[in-house]
């Protein structure tokens, strides 16, 4: 029977057999791709490190790279009311405060919040501080210095800086991260490059001049969804008081309960704890994302019920001044050293954490980590090598066996043709004048002329 094609394409007089050996090299082509993880083996993950849901360690690791800490005073002069109904200028005051922030580019710029640099904030601390000091130097009383604040001192007492009409001045400091170590920690001077207040969006944008590229937390450009699990990170100013040498930074993990829209703009409520001190700390997802900054809440000390700075709001003070977030090469490497950390190929990441270090001797938690995967060594599996060449052994053989067998099945099939085909037709023999001189009859099946009838 000639082999045909069927409307689908299909060889009709295709040999099951031959089908079943090709559909079983596919299967085990397939079978071997999807056991491999399940036999020892892992899925090349993202260099970066930042796929979602993350390890609350790996997210902590590249949350806390990328903070800082911004210890910041604010200097001026106080205009109070003397007891005779007239006034007077103060000495200078200093008021010393600590926020938290993040670093958006590798080159130096810092996020916080914009109240840690508001004018408006400084003349009220100013305020309460030479009202403090006048209580501990003994020309007023406690309740004297609640009943002037009772009174709007910290709204309508004048407050300038060094001269007259200027508003009070702002020195503040950056402490990466990771540079802060028990004894140990390195400082920049910042300069405020934008600030908007809390009725703005509360964002502030500083500047230092790093000495080599800063790890990077990259901005969400998605606000988080309600129930979200969040980690605000910073530096509390009351636990910075109780601990002996530097502090570390504080993870506080919550839950995202809403978004808030109000007259400065969208903000995210999170059911987070916070204190003082963690104002402009970042806010991040379970892939190590930037969603807000911390912003305010109730006034009592610590509280579940708190605001972060929407994530659209930082985008647009980084965006209004030519910032780009994105991660440099190092910073880079350096979460891919921790994913490879964190998914057991402790080889690979002292590698690349040792680079790091070596690039950049100020990233303790790089050596830390760097640290930790040497230690780790003899629990790595390093059998992975020998199932790679297995399995690229097997995949091998099986193309091989594929390739044999589709060769046979189109061998077979045109020899089937070439068997079903029937052969040309014979040429009639010449009838014309035998050469010889002797007379050929026609064919038996040729018909007669009229002129070839016989008579009776």
């Amino acid at each position: 029977m000639p082999t045909t094609r069927s409307r689908f394409g299909l060889l009709r007089g295709f040999n099951p057999r031959l089908a079943r050996a090709v559909v079983g090299a596919a299967v085990i082509c397939v079978a071997t791709s999807t056991l491999w993880p399940a036999l020892g083996g892992t899925v090349a993950a993202d260099a970066a490190g930042t796929a979602a849901d993350l390890p609350q360690e790996q997210v902590a690791a590249i949350g806390e790279a990328g903070t800082v800490y911004l210890s910041g005073t604010w200097s001026g002069f106080v205009d109070f009311p003397k007891p005779d109904g007239s006034s007077a200028w103060s000495n200078e005051v200093d008021a010393s405060f600590s926020c938290s922030g993040f670093i958006a580019s590798s080159d130096g710029y810092v996020v916080t919040a914009g109240h840690c640099a508001d004018p408006a904030e400084g003349k009220t601390s100013l305020v309460d501080q030479f009202l403090s000091d006048e209580v501990s130097n003994g020309d007023i009383t406690e309740a004297d210095a609640q009943a002037y604040i009772a009174a709007g001192a910290e709204e309508n007492w004048p407050v300038e800086g060094a001269q007259s009409g200027e508003p009070p001045v702002l020195a503040m400091k950056v402490y990466p991260a990771i540079t802060i170590t028990a004894d140990n920690s390195q400082s920049f001077d910042a300069v405020l490059v934008d600030d908007r207040p809390i009725g703005q969006g509360d964002s502030a944008l500083f500047k230092i001049d790093a000495r080599s590229p800063l790890p990077v937390l990259l901005v969400s450009p998605n606000a988080p969804s309600t129930g979200q699990t969040v980690d605000a990170i910073g530096y509390p100013g009351n636990v910075s008081g109780l601990v002996s040498g530097n502090p570390e930074p504080t993870f506080a993990q919550g839950q995202v309960s809403g978004r808030q829209q109000t007259s400065g703009g969208p903000f995210t409520q999170i059911g987070v704890a916070m204190s003082p001190g963690m104002s402009g700390g970042p806010v991040v997802n379970t892939s190590g994302d930037v969603v807000g900054t911390v912003s305010f809440g109730p006034s009592s000390d610590t509280q579940q019920l708190n605001f972060a700075t929407a994530p659209e709001t930082i985008s647009a003070i980084l965006s209004r001044n030519g910032v780009t977030n994105r991660l440099s090469d190092l910073d880079t490497l350096y979460r891919k050293g921790l994913n490879e950390y964190f998914t057991g190929h402790f080889h690979d990441a002292a590698a690349d954490l040792g680079t790091v270090t070596t690039r950049d001797p100020s990233n303790a938690i790089a050596q830390q980590y760097q640290t930790k995967a040497i230690a780790s060594f003899p629990q790595e599996n390093t059998t992975g090598w020998v199932i790679w060449v297995i399995v690229g052994a097997v995949v091998f053989f099986v193309i091989v066996i594929v390739a044999v067998v589709l060769l046979l099945v189109l061998l077979r099939a045109r020899r089937r043709k070439l068997a079903t085909t029937p052969p040309a037709p014979v040429p009639a023999p010449f009838a014309g004048p035998d050469p010889s001189g002797t007379a050929r009859p026609l064919p038996s099946d040729q018909a007669q002329g009229p002129g070839d009838q016989q008579g009776h």
